[in-house]
């Protein structure tokens, strides 16, 4: 086994480790969303908030990302207006993030 083998096997495992995290993080992020949609604090009038509520994973190269967001432009008022009452995404993503590096740390052995 010469050094070229050693790098394709570690792309190779690079690779595979990258898969299962961005697997991890879209299974994450549909989790989170339901969550939040479960949880929300607030009382529906519309329920267009609620229905807007996303989660998701996007892989940018080496880099696996979840991301918590709002769709309806006064999402960002119920985040951040009356001290937080409402909000949802950051608290979502505060309870949820521990465990999910725990996963992460887990596929890539560390």
């Amino acid at each position: 086994m010469g050094l070229e083998d050693v790098l394709r096997n570690t792309e190779a495992w690079k690779d595979q480790v990258l898969a299962a995290v961005f697997a991890l993080g879209q299974h994450e992020g549909q989790e989170a969303e339901a969550e939040m949609k479960r949880d929300a604090p607030w009382t529906d009038r519309t329920s267009h908030a609620r229905q807007g509520l996303k989660g998701r994973a996007e892989q940018y190269h080496d880099r696996v990302q979840v991301t918590l967001s709002h769709t309806m432009e006064y999402g960002v008022h119920l985040e951040l207006a009356n001290s937080g009452q409402y909000a949802i995404l950051k608290p979502t993503a505060q309870r949820r993030a521990p465990r999910f590096i725990e996963d992460v740390k887990r596929v890539v052995g560390a």
